[in-house]
């Protein structure tokens, strides 16, 4: 049994741009090879448009079963159109439209996908109502957002609100790097240094921006996840550390920032062994997920499933917890579900038809 917490997925808008159109601003362009880029403005990026599109759900479980031995999935919202450049109307039209496709994927399949909700983070107002309806009206638990807003870290006034009215309905974040507007991108110009370097770096600033606003001192139940498994925080928080020790500007929350490291979730996409063993000696087993990026390029070579399957340094109760249980714990999942109870009683593979 493994559960995908890190798995895309594209909007049914966007078959509108993979066919020429128009999507919230949205666009194709073409370089002069002929290669297709997505663009929204005068900002171009060095992407084709994701075509993950929900269509075909039952199609998609089999096949990730099948080629990744992934059994259930989180559909996180594909990391480029969080739309946060839209205005209030907008950016509160294109919401409820991804967040309703989503929860309809969730109710046809509950026993494979569950619906992340995504909301207008720059719109606070907004995004309170659609936090409401998306959780009193569509049955989705679960929220997803980037790891800044227009460029403000997620302990900013306007941003830290929205976070704290999740965490009081019990509801689980995700928090996923930008594609643009990384902290440093300017000096990212070549290597693909954006991603290698600046997602990385961009979920470090996220998870400690939320350290340090206070939020898991006054909301302990919290459960909140980072990918990239965090970032740079395991090896750097050493520094953090002296700094709350010495500076009474560094000591807004209640610990020192290693004694968080163990209350957030973290993905497993750290792409090495060392890595990943530090990671566990920080977070601790029970806070590591499975993720793979899916589709895109980020799994670790050769599936996350089976790496940690083989990993020596996890007992077999540990691997078990990093496979599934994390996850349904993280995300809220009745354990006692039909499914989980199958899948425990050592059910194998996914059904051949995936009930609608």
């Amino acid at each position: 049994m493994a559960i995908d917490t890190h798995a895309h997925w594209s909007p049914r808008g966007l078959a509108r741009v993979a066919d020429g159109g128009d999507w919230y601003g949205w666009r194709i362009v073409r370089d002069a090879q002929g290669r297709e880029h997505v663009a929204l403005g005068d900002q171009v990026l060095a992407l084709a448009v994701s075509r993950s599109f929900l269509d075909d759900p039952a199609a998609r479980a089999a096949a990730r079963k099948a080629n990744e031995d992934i059994d259930f999935e989180a559909l996180v919202l594909t990391g480029t159109f969080w739309n946060y450049h839209l205005d209030e109307a907008d950016s509160a039209r294109c919401c409820r439209e991804i967040n309703q496709e989503v929860a309809q994927v969730q109710a046809a399949y509950p026993d494979r996908f569950h619906g992340i909700a995504v909301l207008p983070m720059q719109h606070p107002k907004v995004a309170l109502r659609e936090l409401d309806h998306a959780t009193g009206q569509l049955g989705l638990r679960s929220i997803a957002l980037a790891t800044n807003v227009r460029g403000l870290n997620l302990d900013e006034p306007t941003v830290l609100p929205v976070l704290e009215a999740a965490a009081a309905m019990g509801v689980s974040i995700t928090v996923h790097p930008v594609i643009w507007g990384k902290a440093g991108e300017e000096r990212f110009p070549r290597y693909n240094f954006w991603n290698s370097f600046g997602a990385p770096l961009e979920s470090s600033l996220a998870a400690m921006s939320v350290v340090y606003s206070g939020l898991l001192d006054r909301h302990p139940d919290l459960r909140i996840m980072f990918t990239q498994g965090g970032g740079w925080i395991h090896f750097g928080v050493g520094r953090l550390n002296l700094r709350y020790a010495q500076r009474a500007d560094a000591r807004p929350m209640a610990r020192p920032p290693v004694d968080y490291l163990s209350r957030m979730y973290f993905d497993c996409l750290v792409h090495d062994e060392d890595s990943l063993a530090l990671l566990k000696k920080r977070a601790g087993a029970d806070h590591i997920l499975i993720g793979t990026d899916y589709p895109a390029g980020g799994n670790i070579p050769g599936g996350a499933v089976p790496w940690i399957q083989n990993c020596n340094f996890f007992t077999e109760e540990e691997k078990q917890k990093v496979l599934w249980r994390n996850a349904v714990r993280f995300l809220g999942l009745p354990e006692d579900s039909a499914y989980m109870a199958q899948r425990r009683a050592g059910a194998e593979g996914i059904a051949a038809e995936v009930r609608p």
